[in-house]
């Protein structure tokens, strides 16, 4: 990717490993911003809704510090602060009842709901001094953001609803539920979930028998992901094994071209990304990387990097383009 797009490229990722095992390979150690995030982060936790007897409000939330803070009503100020609740929240409330989105959500190269906002909605990237200015009524935070932040804008009374875990579907889908009981959107936020079952449920039945692919994903230069992510589940969903986890590989990270080399997939399932290189022609460029069998065969799976580096319901999407890509006769 180009200069411009790289922070969110990396933001991306950064939220994709939070809270994930150590990362893999030669060159597998998370940047220290990272790194520094998931140390101080320890001793927060995350959010829930206590929801009274008959499912109105109001409502207690439960905060990242243990405290309890009271929803007197469906929240009318919401401030998302990272992509994926900004891609959640606009599948369940209006826009009307945002009072800011994260800087990301119009970046078209990562978010699947680019031009969604209305253009007068503050974008915020979660500094406390631009939350605080918006005067929100609740504030959705994730896993990865700043500790000390996170602890001023729970001592200035705001109620932070925070939520960290994006390892599984499960994960995923508990996120969609928490965020529809904090603003009352229970029902969309069942059925949107529910919805993302079904999908997943459906892909199963049409792959059911099929001879699994040995596949490594890689996000382009060098991000892969083993055991305990998201994207190991997208990819035995989609009909492959996925060989990092096979090799006992965990979590999410660089990855060197000598243990991608080792680990000699038959295909690989890259991320792609608007402006960047065709990734086939990019790899086949590249020292070492074009020494891969998958690359000299041309065995590549591309899918789009909103999709396979998703973290909200947008994220079912990525199986399905993978599978359709490995075993085409079962979609004829």
């Amino acid at each position: 990717m180009g200069g411009a797009r790289r922070p969110a490229f990396w933001s991306r990722r950064a939220w994709l490993g939070a809270g994930l095992a150590v990362p893999f390979g030669a060159a597998a150690l998370l940047g220290p911003r990272v790194r520094g995030a998931l140390l101080g982060a320890a001793g927060l936790g995350d959010g829930r809704i206590e929801t009274p007897r008959g499912g109105g409000f109001p409502r207690t939330l439960v905060d990242p510090v243990g405290g309890r803070r009271q929803l007197p009503a469906p929240p009318r100020r919401i401030a998302s602060t990272y992509l994926a609740a900004d891609e959640i929240l606009a599948a369940l409330v209006p826009a009307a009842r945002l009072a800011a989105v994260s800087a990301f959500a119009d970046e078209p190269s990562v978010s699947n709901v680019a031009g969604f906002f209305p253009r007068g909605l503050p974008r915020v990237r979660a500094q406390v001094e631009a939350i605080l200015a918006v005067q929100p009524d609740l504030v959705c935070v994730a896993g990865y953001s700043d500790p000390d932040g996170l602890r001023l804008e729970i001592g200035a009374g705001l109620p932070v609803l925070r939520w960290s875990r994006f390892d599984c579907f499960a994960d995923v889908l508990a996120n969609v539920r928490l965020l529809g009981a904090a603003t009352g959107a229970d029902a969309a936020a069942e059925a949107l979930a529910a919805s993302v079952e079904r999908q997943l449920a459906a892909l199963q039945a049409r792959l059911a028998g099929v001879a699994p692919v040995r596949a490594l994903y890689l996000d382009p230069p060098d991000f892969s992901a083993g055991a305990g992510t998201l994207i190991d589940e997208m990819l035995t969903r989609a009909g492959a094994v996925n060989v990092a986890r096979q090799a006992r590989l965990d979590g999410a990270g660089p990855i060197s071209v000598e243990a991608a080399l080792g680990l000699d997939p038959d295909v690989l399932v890259v991320a792609a990304w608007p402006g960047a290189p065709p990734p086939l022609e990019a790899l086949r460029a590249a020292p070492l990387w074009r020494e891969l069998r998958a690359v000299g065969a041309g065995d590549l799976v591309t899918v789009p990097g909103a999709w396979s580096g998703d973290v909200s319901h947008h994220a079912a999407k990525a199986p399905a383009a993978i599978a359709r890509a490995l075993h085409p006769a079962r979609f004829a």
